[in-house]
């Protein structure tokens, strides 16, 4: 921000209160953005990065892209099984985030009554 005086918030040495007020004054923090920044911050975060975006986009070019082609060609609906690719990419996400053992993973269901 132009002629904002604060000192950043990554200076060592500030206290947690300190770092809490900052970030208060600013308002909410984006967590998502700040876990990509993490990636990009060590060669290894790089490498993992990249290595995820060229698998997952010759997966998309090479099986799903024609698959879908296909699909279309064939009078279907490739919006269905995109969707559905979407559903499962957020449950990955979800459980790569929140492994089944977690206590936010929502694994195993709750059922009603059962405890």
């Amino acid at each position: 921000m132009a002629g904002d005086e604060r000192e950043p918030m990554s200076e060592p040495g500030g206290s947690r209160g300190e770092i809490g007020d900052r970030i208060d004054a600013l308002g909410e923090i984006d967590l998502e953005v700040i876990e990509r920044a993490v990636l990009n911050e060590s060669p290894d975060g790089r490498a993992i990065q990249a290595g995820f975006i060229e698998n997952f986009g010759s997966f998309m070019v090479d099986v799903v892209r024609p698959i879908l082609v296909k699909m279309a060609a064939d009078g279907g609906q490739p919006q269905l099984l995109v969707n559905g690719l979407a559903e499962l990419m957020r449950s990955v996400a979800d459980n790569i985030e929140f492994p089944l053992d977690h206590p936010r993973s929502g694994y195993p269901p709750q059922m009603p009554g059962v405890t």
